[in-house]
């Protein structure tokens, strides 16, 4: 079993699982992105302080070269992505509303 350092791990979640979310927000139902809103992100931001802390611990620099080494980052980034989470659950809401009152879009 391989271990990945707290500041990849950051990494891979700045530059792999939040886009993952937005793509897969796209294509689920408005209550599996309210979950993703309400629980899913929160967590994943909790998780993203803890590394944060732990990495900044190992390499005080990290900051400097992955972006949500900083508490700052973090807590931007998850505004932005919450933001753009709830844009694409209004949208879907709207879609599945029409869908199901029979109006064309």
């Amino acid at each position: 079993m391989v271990t990945i350092d707290p500041c990849s791990r950051l990494k891979v979640i700045k530059t792999q699982l939040i886009p993952a979310i937005l793509t897969s927000a796209r294509e689920n139902t408005t209550s599996d992105i309210k979950k993703a809103i309400e629980l899913s992100l929160p967590s994943l931001e909790e998780n993203c302080h803890k590394l944060a802390e732990k990495c900044q611990e190992k390499f005080p620099e990290c900051g400097n070269e992955i972006e949500l080494c900083s508490t700052e980052n973090i807590k931007k980034t998850f505004a932005d992505t919450r933001e753009k989470l709830e844009k694409i659950w209004i949208e879907r809401k709207d879609l599945e509303e029409k869908e199901a009152t029979g109006i064309d879009i």
